[in-house]
Order: structure tokens, then sequence, then C-alpha cells
């Protein structure tokens, strides 16, 4: 969800996160900034968690995110 801004990232990672099975996971890059600062909070009162964020460049950050047990 690089090319997109909030609330369209949320709208597409929540979507996306819906139709994961259990021991799913999905990644998502995201550019640093409004998107990567809102955006876990945000799952994370939806029952999401952030597994792992990893630094990939300079603007985008990878985001590893599963539903909490």
């Amino acid at each position: 969800v690089t090319n997109d801004k909030c609330p369209i990232t949320f709208v597409k990672t929540k979507i996306a996160l819906e139709k994961l099975t259990s021991n799913q996971y999905l990644n998502v890059y995201i550019k640093k900034g409004e998107s990567l600062d809102g955006l876990p909070s945000s799952l994370k009162e939806l029952g999401y968690k952030i597994d792992s964020k990893t630094k990939i460049n300079e603007d985008v950050f990878s985001l590893d995110i599963s539903k909490q047990d």
C-alpha cells in the first residue's frame, strides 16, 4: 500500500486481514509518515498484532500483522 494514503491504507489492509485464516499473517509495505504512525494502533484496537516492523529503505517499512489470540 505504498502508493496509498490513510484512510485507504487502513481499508485495504483491513480487508486483506479479514481474509486470513488462523496461523496466517499479512506482510504490508507502507511508507513512513501518517500511514505508518496510525495503522498499527488502529489495527491493535481491532484485535490485530504487529509481529515485526522492518525498515526496507529510507521511506518504506514492512509490517507483519496477525490476529491476536
